[in-house]
């Protein structure tokens, strides 16, 4: 089997939310004997021959300026960004079926040359909720107006799918709303190449927090932590993501806060295997939190809110819930 994939991202290194599960759904593929041609937009996450060992073949495209992109009325920054005539003549050279693994990438998906494509659609979240819920979280102000543009923009291009021939939601919530546009969609967890539990007997010596910084609903959630629980109890904390020093530096007046700024893949990993308690609240009931599933996998106890588990209450069984910064330090 020969199969197309349009990626919103660079997927490599798998180390957030949507290039662990496009990442691993590569891997898992190619494990299956799929020869994958696979199509990836960039900003600032250049080209990677780790891929190339999981594709027959990688081509690359650089996502547009915010100036060539946002005069769009209609379409979403996020989604206009990564138009592009070259990913059209690429797809153009084979006959194979199309996977638009993230309704971002997936513009090209309505032209006239791909009409009689097989094609189908992987959305991540249910766009213009996800980007609704960020604006609120964002304080600044020019960030807050774009995102809060992209969800109304969205709110018209998600529901334009007759083009594919299915769609493969990552959630439940996600599935019930896409079924109202759609009659073929199909509910896929996502992956994340956890294949057995590594959690440690024994007792840690942290409290573990992790997340990227430059998305609003992380930090949000960790100035959050640091000034109603963090700053209240008399544990080693460490915090760990992408650009956390710069982000978190105004909220830190805690000396038991230790910060890793930026840890690859494999340190991430350890820091959640070694802590004793990741704590996960988060503010934004969308998708699907792999960070959590990465957690019950590797680490010891998770205590999370009511919204990080709202999209899979199920795991509910395997973590400790807590709501408020009383309730949080009373589970600590």
């Amino acid at each position: 089997m020969k199969l197309n994939i349009v990626s919103l991202d660079n997927p490599f290194p798998p180390n957030y939310g949507g290039a662990i599960d496009i990442f691993y759904k590569l891997k898992s593929l190619s494990g299956q004997g799929y020869k994958i041609y696979l199509h990836c937009f960039y900003s600032n996450r250049k080209p990677r021959p780790e891929l190339e060992s999981y594709c027959k073949q990688v081509y690359y495209y650089q996502r547009k300026s915010i100036i060539k992109s946002m005069f769009s009325l209609k379409i979403p920054f996020v989604v206009s960004s990564r138009h592009s005539k070259e990913l059209l003549s690429n797809l153009l050279k084979n006959n194979y079926p199309i996977l638009f693994d993230g309704l971002q990438g997936s513009i090209i998906s309505q032209k006239d040359e791909l009409s009689n494509r097989k094609k189908y659609l992987r959305p991540h979240n249910i766009e213009s909720d996800y980007m609704n819920q960020l604006s609120r979280a964002e304080k600044n102000w020019i960030r807050k107006l774009g995102l809060r543009l992209d969800s109304y923009r969205y709110k018209g291009f998600e529901k334009k799918l007759n083009q594919y021939e299915a769609i493969f939601t990552i959630a439940k919530a996600d599935q019930k709303f896409y079924q109202a546009y759609h009659n073929d969609v199909y509910l896929l967890n996502p992956f994340h190449g956890q294949d057995k539990v590594q959690s440690q007997l024994g007792v840690g010596n942290y409290i573990f927090y992790h997340g990227n910084f430059d998305v609003s609903e992380n930090l949000k959630a960790a100035s959050f932590l640091i000034k109603n629980v963090f700053n209240n109890i008399c544990f080693p904390i460490k915090i760990a993501g992408k650009d956390a020093l710069n982000k978190l530096q105004p909220y830190l007046n805690n000396t038991n806060i230790e910060i890793i700024n930026s840890p690859n893949s494999e340190d991430m990993q350890k820091l959640i295997l070694n802590a004793h308690i990741n704590i996960l609240p988060t503010f934004q009931a969308t998708g699907f939190k792999l960070k959590l599933i990465n957690s019950l996998f590797l680490g010891r106890h998770c205590i999370v809110n009511n919204a990080m588990i709202e999209p899979i209450p199920i795991l509910d069984k395997l973590c400790i819930v807590g709501n408020s910064s009383d309730e949080f330090i009373n589970k600590i």
